[in-house]
């Protein structure tokens, strides 16, 4: 089969009455698509399971959120025919027919993101439900704002939210400078070979889990069985109580995330400082730089966009506080002070409360918290430095 395309350059029309045409029953078809899907979840909550009858409530809504995917498809059955947009439409037809097998590859992927990340978004209207597990999250009665007012006015919200920050941005300030600290340090080995089995044996621990990482711990500095301890006692020194202590909490946080991810953290850097430009270090060592100096004007600049890029998606995820590492880690002793945090909190609400529109409201404030330091620390980053994200 073979699909004929007009080729050579396409004159751009002087009148763009067309594609304003298209991009408005494009704009008119999305706000009927969303307005449909809104309409029917929020009358859904309001009129309840034992009163909903599709044909007085839900038909509407059905009706135009129907009417707007009809009016999409014919929208685009337009671009791609109507002949005052082939100055748009055909590049696009090109392009689609020629890495044709190439987005037939990336299809089943788009499938199962789109079922599997998107379609379950709707659930985030539990965080404005009093839900009922029999009335289902469509069916359960809105309550607005109630949930997160709940949270908040509850006497553990400030405490948790506090821990959150605290171990985020403590977390960031010591473990980020690691892994750029190892790769330039690393970038300095002469030997290749060297440099290789280094890099093999501080990349090895990040495929331990953090459960085993735990068992590792616990083998080591037990107070009744632990290894290390056992061997103070028998110098006759005091027992090292790390894992109930709150106070050494925060230490076997960063010591064990500094040992787990910082090789793992190298390789970005390393990938970037493998891309510098030779000649700019042999014409810095012929004017006489060292080591030091050309670390520190050539190889540091050279990856100033990954280092920033690194920042800026580590400092968007300060309020996710490393949830796997502090649910392994924490024990009876802190899991209700130190070591009570966002994630670990809405993992006792709705898991092993089964307060499911609670914990997906305090879910909900965690990732707007996130979504606002995301931007907030790209601009911030962008007028600093030049280089942002985005």
């Amino acid at each position: 089969m073979h699909i004929s395309l007009p080729t050579g350059k396409i004159p751009k029309p002087e009148k763009k009455t067309e594609i304003r045409v298209f991009r408005l029953l494009l704009c008119l078809a999305g706000l009927m698509l969303i307005s449909g899907g809104i309409w029917y979840l929020a009358i859904t909550g309001i009129i309840g399971n034992k009163k909903w009858d599709f044909m007085q409530y839900g038909l509407k809504p059905a009706i135009l959120a129907v009417a707007g995917a009809v009016l999409l498809i014919a929208d685009l059955v337009y671009f791609f025919t109507a002949p005052g947009l082939k100055y748009w439409s055909i590049p696009v037809a090109r392009d689609l027919w020629k890495d044709r097998f190439r987005y037939l590859l990336i299809l089943p992927g788009l499938i199962v993101v789109f079922v599997f990340s998107y379609m379950p978004m709707y659930g985030i209207v539990l965080a404005f439900k009093n839900y009922k597990i029999k009335s289902g999250i469509l069916f359960s009665e809105w309550v607005g704002m109630y949930q997160f007012d709940r949270f908040f006015k509850s006497p553990v919200a400030g405490q948790t939210i506090w821990n959150t920050l605290f171990i985020g941005v403590t977390q960031l300030a010591i473990t980020f400078p690691v892994p750029i600290i190892l790769a330039l340090l690393m970038n300095e080995l002469r030997s290749t070979s060297y440099r290789r089995t280094i890099q093999t044996i501080i990349y090895l621990p990040h495929f331990i889990s953090w459960v085993i990482m735990y068992s590792l711990l616990f083998s080591l500095f037990s107070i009744t069985s632990g290894l290390v301890n056992k061997l103070l006692i028998s110098l006759g020194y005091k027992a090292v109580n790390l894992l109930s202590d709150p106070g050494k909490f925060y230490g076997m946080l960063y010591g064990t995330s500094i040992w787990k991810e910082a090789g793992w953290g190298t390789i970005i850097y390393m990938a970037a400082i493998a891309g510098v430009d030779q000649e700019m270090y042999e014409a810095a060592y012929l004017d006489g730089a060292n080591r030091w100096q050309q670390c520190l004007h050539i190889t540091l600049p050279s990856i100033a966009f990954s280092i920033t890029t690194m920042l800026i998606l580590n400092v968007g995820s300060v309020m996710g506080a490393n949830f796997d590492q502090i649910m392994n880690l924490r024990t009876a002793a802190t899991q209700t002070t130190v070591a009570q945090v966002i994630d670990t909190y809405v993992y006792d609400m709705g898991v092993g409360k089964g307060q499911y529109d609670l914990s997906t409201a305090i879910g909900l404030f965690q990732q707007i918290v996130n979504c606002i330091l995301l931007f907030l620390s790209n601009f911030v980053v962008k007028r600093m430095s030049g280089e942002g994200f985005f």
